[in-house]
């Protein structure tokens, strides 16, 4: 490569000075206050962490990333109007205006909630921020991107071991469930675990605690992780159902920021489309969409049903038809359960560690006694967690639960076969591949929300059966 002279050398580097402070700005000619006052106020990006000179421009813009310095509130904008059902071959939606390229690609959207969140972790005057938008914003890569920057060490949880394993699978390092961040486990007299509030664990350290799918944590639970006084930032989509009962603590709040634009890798994801097309009003087609499909229940094969990781459904009626099928196809002929079964929790419960929702396996049988099932069980989505010894009623595998006297309910565990789940009970998880059969028509106003949360409960591969 040849030399460039010193000359020009001496020349570029006059232009480029000049560029910065005028001719007033080179050594000799004025003192350093009127080059200052040309080179504008020094400034960080809230977005991607670079320090800047804003050059006096109005309004400031990071010279790195094109983010805005100072971020106006962004105008609302008219409702969509209904979409029409995407066919295989639909093209992409345009991708949503960008900040230029920098060490960060993120779209001005994304800029602008980047800087809420740092403008309210720098204020310190609330504790918790709500961070919502809907399937493919990149929330979780936003919370990621904060994490990065906070003082102190950042934590990630959810509600469910599941979406905790969706968390660390998006990069957030060490995500777990709420209930392992805050609480300690110790084992009682007769083996069990018992679960007390860890008031000197990691969370009491925390310099930021990062919370995924937040509708789904009750006023208890909140509370609990309140206590520990750190800034929390919880993450939602409000187009997602309503718990059934007990959830939405920090959902009850207006969002601090809500992001409606699809990030421009998500908008070539199959599930993230369709689940669009149902959120603005439009409806599925059958037909193939990448490894999303649409079809009838007549075309329902039995081998991608029983190789699904989960199979999703809308009624309880619908679900124990479909778990009994299902055992029956995989060679269990028991009514009741039996070694390596597939059961999901029906009810909180702190002291053992019990979540509504959370898969186990059946290890272990230990006989009935007043029908009352013993079963020791293996959790399903939480690798690094012990077996908990459960007693459970036989009526709950029975479906006459129902019929129970409340005082002899209070005194069971809950659990029922977990091969078949409603989208209810789905909701805070996510697996590879679903299989969702569709009964939105069962839930009225609610029957958008109902297939939305369906769709976005698959990750990789999905099967919808209308």
């Amino acid at each position: 490569m040849r030399s460039v002279p010193s000359n020009l050398r001496k020349g570029c580097a006059r232009i480029v000075n000049e560029t910065l402070t005028g001719p007033e700005g080179r050594r000799g000619r004025s003192g350093p206050g009127k080059a200052s006052a040309r080179l504008g106020t020094k400034r960080q990006c809230f977005a991607c962490g670079a320090k800047f000179y804003d050059l006096n421009r109005k309004p400031p813009v990071c010279s790195r990333c094109g983010a805005p310095a100072e971020p106006t509130a962004a105008k609302a904008e008219p409702a969509a109007p209904a979409s029409t059902p995407p066919s295989p071959a639909a093209p992409l939606p345009a991708a949503p205006p960008r900040a230029r390229s920098g060490a960060r690609d993120w779209t001005r959207e994304q800029a602008a909630a980047i800087d809420k969140v740092g403008r309210w972790l720098k204020a310190g005057d609330r504790q918790v921020f709500r961070l919502f938008g809907y399937a493919g914003v990149g929330k979780t890569t936003l919370a990621r991107h904060v994490a990065e920057g906070a003082d102190g060490d950042a934590l990630f949880a959810a509600f469910t071991g599941k979406a905790a394993m969706v968390m660390r699978a998006a990069g957030c390092v060490g995500a777990t469930t709420i209930h392992g961040l805050i609480y300690r486990a110790t084992e009682g007299a007769d083996g069990t675990p018992n679960f007390t509030l860890n008031e000197d664990g990691p969370a009491a350290r925390a310099g930021l605690i990062v919370i995924d799918e937040c509708s789904m944590v009750d006023e208890d639970l909140a509370r609990d992780l309140l206590s520990f006084g750190k800034p929390i930032l919880v993450l939602g989509d409000p187009f997602q159902l309503p718990p059934v009962k007990g959830g939405g603590y920090f959902t009850e709040g207006q969002p601090d920021v809500m992001l409606t634009e699809i990030h421009r890798q998500a908008a070539d994801n199959p599930i993230i489309r369709l689940s669009e097309t149902v959120r603005s009003g439009g409806e599925l087609a059958e037909g193939a969409y990448g490894e999303a499909r649409v079809i009838r229940r007549a075309a329902v094969e039995q081998t991608e049903v029983l190789a699904a990781d989960q199979v999703l459904v809308g009624t309880n009626r619908t679900r124990r038809a479909y778990n009994g099928r299902i055992r029956s196809l995989s060679g269990y002929a028991e009514p009741l359960p039996v070694a390596g079964d597939r059961l999901v929790c029906l009810r909180n419960d702190r002291t053992k560690g019990l979540i509504n929702g959370g898969l186990w396996r059946v290890e272990t049988l230990g006989g009935m006694r007043k029908d009352f099932i013993r079963m020791t069980l293996s959790p399903e989505d939480e690798g690094g967690r012990g077996t908990v010894k459960v007693a459970v009623l036989k009526q709950f595998f029975e479906g006459t639960e129902g019929e129970l006297a409340y005082p002899l309910r209070r005194e069971s565990d809950e659990f029922d076969y977990g091969y078949a789940l409603t989208v209810h009970k789905a909701q805070g998880s996510q697996w590879d591949h679903v299989v969702l059969f569709d009964e939105s028509f069962a839930f009225r106003e609610h029957r958008a929300r109902w297939l939305y949360t369906g769709l976005t409960r698959a990750a990789k591969r999905l099967t919808v059966v209308r």
